[in-house]
Formats: C-alpha cells, structure tokens, sequence
C-alpha cells in the first residue's frame, strides 16, 4: 500500500509539471524528505506533497448508486485484465433502481473501456452533455486511475458533500503542519515547493477554491505552493509571504 500511495504522488507531481509551463526540465526522483527531488542544472529542487481534508460531513446514503457500481465493474474484468481506480460521480437528480441497474452498468462498464489510461497514467471525464447515449445524464463524470501497483480493481462512489470554497485557514494549517519537515531536509535545494492535493474522492476532500481563497497571502518558508484538485486536473499556485529574515 505504501508504494502505491508514493506512486500516486508521483502521478500528481507529473500532472503539475504537465500543467505549469514552467516547471523545470530534470529527472523527477523518489525521496523521503522531501517527497521528491527534481534535478535541473542549476541544482536540486525539493517537492512535499500533501493532502487536504475537512471535517466529514453527514454522507446521504446512495445505495442504488453503489449497487451499479459492482457488476459494472465485473463486466469491464469480462472483457479486461487491467486493473483501474474508477471514482464515478453521478448527478445530483440520478434516479436508479433495480429495473435500470442493468442498464447503466454496461454503458459505464463501456465508458471504462473505451478510456483506459496508459500505464502509470490518469484521465478525469466530464460529461459534456452532447451524448447521452454514450455518457448518460445520470453520470457526472469520471476520475480513471491506471497504476502499475494496482493489483485489483478498486472502483467507488465519492460520498455525498458539498464543495468548500472559502477554506484560507484550512490551507494555512495544512502549511504549518509540513513547515516542521522542512527542517528534515538534508539536501540543500535551491528551491522548496509544496503540493497540496483534494483529491476528491469523498466528501472530506470536496475542495474548490473561490477567489478569496486564491488570493490569500500564505505565510510560508516554502519557495512555490501549489494547489490541486484531482478531479479536475486543476491547478493554482498560491501567494506565498516568506518569513521575516
């Protein structure tokens, strides 16, 4: 389980330097302390990453939602022997029961299979509303996880919750928390970046950013801090104030 956790924050570091144009060019390696290590010519630049959860939040029971779940996911092993990490967001209105069950789990077993990611990759869908034959009204979206520490499929439904917004002084003590492992750094890097991660796959870690939010100043000994909300590929740099020297 641990090298599938590291794996997966390896994906979120290779989804940042896909989506900042500047993110150096240089061999991403594994570390303890920091997460990662990025060596560019210029020297060595350290990356913690992190998760961000609020408090749980009372979870609406979506049984009908859960019961499609599993023979959607044993008609995809039917047909493929790739493992995946499917986290499948329905509509707010989605009414399933056992007449239509049948139903939907093909065309959501179809949406799996004809997305596959390549290996050690990730693919968020988002229903555009164009085909509801192929991707249905009821389907929200889909987040497609493909890792090659995977060994079994692993498919969910996020729990019922709304998206936190405003959430600065969640941000500024997810900070303060990796501030203490700055000091267990033994390499000297010409940077220090922090990554912070809603992943989104269940109501604690339902996080959308309002500008307030974004544009909060941060005090912060890491060089960059980023934000990421998995389910979107969506990433921010935040406002960073150093410490007083």
């Amino acid at each position: 389980m641990q090298t599938a956790k590291k794996d997966k924050e390896r994906l979120f570091v290779e989804i940042l330097a896909k989506e900042l144009d500047a993110f150096p060019p240089g061999k991403l390696v594994d570390s303890e302390s920091p997460d990662f290590l990025v060596a560019t010519s210029d020297g060595v630049i350290g990356i913690e990453v992190t998760r961000i959860h609020h408090a749980n939040e009372p979870r609406q029971q979506e049984s009908e939602c859960r019961s499609l779940v599993d023979p959607a996911c044993r008609l995809y092993e039917n047909e493929s022997t790739i493992p995946l990490e499917v986290k499948i967001h329905f509509g707010g209105s989605t009414q399933f029961n056992k007449r239509n069950r049948d139903k939907f789990a093909r065309i959501l077993a179809n949406l799996i299979l004809t997305n596959i990611p390549r290996p050690d990759s990730w693919i968020s869908l988002e229903n555009n509303w164009e085909n509801p034959t192929f991707f249905p009204y009821e389907i929200a979206g889909l987040s497609i996880i493909r890792l090659s520490a995977l060994r079994r499929n692993f498919w969910s439904v996020p729990s019922a919750g709304f998206f936190q917004e405003d959430f600065a002084p969640k941000i500024e003590a997810t900070i303060a928390i990796k501030e203490n492992a700055i000091s267990n750094y033994g390499t000297v890097h010409i940077a220090r970046w922090l990554l912070i991660v809603a992943e989104g796959n269940n109501a604690s870690t339902f996080f959308d950013p309002s500008t307030k939010t974004l544009q909060h100043s941060y005090r912060s000994s890491f060089d960059r801090i980023f934000f990421f909300e998995a389910f979107r590929r969506r990433v921010w740099e935040l406002n960073v104030s150093p410490y007083p020297s």
